[in-house]
Parts: C-alpha cells; sequence; structure tokens
C-alpha cells in the first residue's frame, strides 16, 4: 500500500463490494432464445466492474469456455490485480467448477476454499461451495484486513417447504459453511478485524402469501413488523452457529445443525430496507395494477414474477482491531444492474446488491 492510501485510510478509506449471480452457465446451456453470455460479459466488464474495488461474483463457470479467463484477463486491466475462483475441474472428475470468483483492487493476501457435498437434481453437477479472500486494508504497519466469502448453494425447483429433500441439503450446506468459518477465521483473524458473507445462497427470505393470480402474485406477509420466511430464520440460525429444532425439518429429522461456536451476523438488507427485498423473479405493475415479469429474456417462464430475495451481504463487524481502525458497512442496497440499449435487459437474471465499507482510525 502507498503513503496516499494509509493516508485515505486514516480519513476514512471506502471499499466498494459487489455480489451478483452472473448467471454465465457453460456452453449450450439457456432458458430461453439466447443467454447472451458474451454480450453480457462484455457488458460487465466495461460498465459494472469500474464501480467496485471488490466484486464477488457466482455461476461464472469455467467449464468449457475461455469466458472466466477473459474476464480475469480484462479485470487485471482495469486495477483488480487480485482473485480467487473456483477450483478447475476436469471430465474424469464428473463434475464442473463451482462458478465462483472474487475479483479485487486491494491485496488478497490469504485463500481457502471449501467444496459442499454434492447437490441435489441439476445441482449434483456444479461442485458448488464457499471461497474465501484475506483482504489487506493499509500498509504493513498499520493495517486491518476484511475477510470475505462468497458462496452459491442448493438451489430448488419448484414451491419451497422447508421440510423438503433439497431444502435439508441446501440447510446441511449452510451448516458445512458455519464448520469453514469456525476452522478459518482463527487461524487468519485478528479480533475486530471484519467478517462478509456473500453470494447466492438460494435461501428465500420473504414470507409469501397467495394473492390474486392476475394482479400481483405475491404480497409480503408481515408479522408484528418482521417479514422473514421459516427458512430464511432457519439460514440464520444454521450459519450463526445456533442450530434449529430438529423437528422444524419433519417429524423424522435428527440434525439440529448447531455449531461449537456462534458467529453474529447482521442480514444488512433487511436492516437498511425494514424487509427482504427482491433479487430475483421481480415485477412491474401497470397503471392497471396488473403485474408484468421484470425480465424475461434470461429468466425462465417458471420463475418469472417469484419474488424471491435469495442473494445476501451478511455482516459481523466486531469492534476495532489492534492498530485502533474500525470497519463499518455504511451503505447497502439492490443493484439492479440494468443494461439499457441492449438485448438483455439486466446483466443476469439475478440482481445484484452493492455494499460500502469504510475503514477508519477509531
Amino acid at each position: 500500500m502507498t503513503t496516499d492510501t494509509l493516508m485515505n485510510l486514516k480519513e476514512g478509506q471506502k471499499l466498494r463490494i459487489l455480489t451478483q449471480n452472473i448467471f454465465m452457465r457453460p456452453p449450450l446451456v439457456k432458458n430461453n432464445k439466447s443467454d447472451w453470455k458474451d454480450g453480457r460479459l462484455d457488458y460487465l466488464i466495461e460498465h459494472i466492474l469500474p464501480n467496485y474495488d471488490v466484486v464477488c461474483l457466482q455461476e461464472m463457470f469455467e467449464f468449457a469456455s475461455g469466458r472466466r479467463s477473459r474476464l480475469l484477463a480484462a479485470a487485471e486491466k482495469l486495477g483488480f490485480g487480485y482473485y480467487v475462483v473456483s477450483e478447475r475441474q476436469f471430465p474424469w472428475n464428473a463434475a464442473i467448477d463451482g462458478g465462483l470468483a472474487i475479483l479485487s483492487r486491494f491485496p488478497i493476501v490469504a485463500t481457502d476454499s471449501l467444496v459442499y457435498q454434492r447437490g441435489m437434481g441439476p445441482d449434483w453437477i456444479p461442485k458448488k461451495g464457499v471461497i474465501y479472500a484475506k483482504i489487506a486494508i493499509g500498509d504493513t504497519d498499520e493495517n486491518t484486513h476484511l475477510h470475505l466469502f462468497t458462496t452459491h448453494t442448493q438451489a430448488s425447483y419448484g414451491e419451497v417447504v422447508i421440510t423438503q429433500p433439497d431444502v435439508k441439503r441446501r440447510l446441511a450446506q449452510l451448516y458445512e459453511f458455519h464448520n469453514f468459518l469456525e476452522k478459518l477465521l482463527p487461524l487468519h483473524r485478528e479480533a475486530g478485524e471484519p467478517v462478509v458473507l456473500t453470494g447466492d445462497f438460494n435461501v428465500d427470505s420473504r414470507a409469501h402469501k397467495l394473492s390474486d393470480p392476475e394482479r400481483i402474485p405475491y404480497e409480503r406477509e408481515v408479522e408484528d413488523g418482521i417479514e422473514t420466511s421459516d427458512e430464511g430464520n432457519a439460514m440464520m440460525a444454521v450459519l450463526e452457529g445456533h442450530g434449529i429444532e430438529p423437528k422444524l425439518l419433519g417429524p423424522d429429522n435428527e440434525d439440529s445443525f448447531k455449531g461449537k461456536e456462534i458467529i453474529e451476523f447482521h442480514d444488512s438488507l433487511f436492516e437498511r430496507y425494514g424487509y427482504h427485498p427482491v433479487t430475483f423473479g421481480n415485477i412491474v405493475v401497470g397503471e392497471d395494477g396488473v403485474a408484468h415479469p421484470r425480465e424475461t429474456v434470461l429468466t425462465t417462464r417458471h420463475d418469472n414474477m417469484v419474488m424471491h430475495s435469495i442473494d445476501y451481504v451478511l455482516w459481523h463487524n466486531p469492534g476495532t482491531n489492534k492498530h485502533s481502525i474500525a470497519a463499518e458497512l455504511v451503505e447497502v442496497g439492490v443493484a439492479p444492474n440494468f443494461t439499457p440499449g441492449q438485448p438483455f435487459t439486466q446483466i443476469s437474471d439475478h440482481y445484484g446488491v452493492a455494499a460500502e465499507i469504510r475503514f477508519s482510525k477509531a
């Protein structure tokens, strides 16, 4: 780090983060007429990467494609000199890579990864998991680190009920994630350094109730001012290490997914908005009150207007480090990443989530 960077740190060094399921699946895989993979990758490089210091991607698959290599080369020219990606897979692995990537303008000084137990259905094919980057902020004499993780978990196909096998597999993967945190953080993290979990968790935290099918198909169901689904609550409990009541997942379930340690996380989007905003399958409502899908080029008809909240920035802020440097999450919000003038209306079938962290002398 230069002296100027250290001065900026003292004045309040800011780090801009984006997490985005980029929907860059292997060649020949598409939902509709075209997934516009090359065009969307070009748009990502030209219009989105320059706005951030750290970018976390899901579904940026390397398998049978040169797109990930092209992204890494272009990102380096834009100043992203550091990265960590899912491990490459080969035909004899009977799997494709996990599709995860972290790009950083700041030095990544340590990395690690975890491959979850294999998924179910189509999710058996990719080796989904977690990747980790320890990102250095400051110089060698007066520094701190951001401990950043990004993940992609088991998806559900169809109506989601918490007792379903795919939901149980997803919660089991999140339990693996918690155990990974328990193992990794004591090795790399000094007291007072922040931890951020990002990614497409495939857990819809919105509590839905069916409405008039000819108008808005889902409305928020609010109880005592809080709108969180059973699985959304279970996700946070498992990631934090509290575990869940086994009977929640059915009478024959014995797993509580309880960790040895507790790591408290804040759902930053929920705390900012007061509800769980849509990140997948959004709607637009006409003047007549009739709802229409916001995105139809990339999204399957089945997923149109599902109004799910499945992309997250989870924040653990323990205070100040030994150098009296404090980290604060000063801004977070949904980043739709619309693409005006293109044959595709969004950069992905998902919205992204953007956050800004400020580091300053306490």
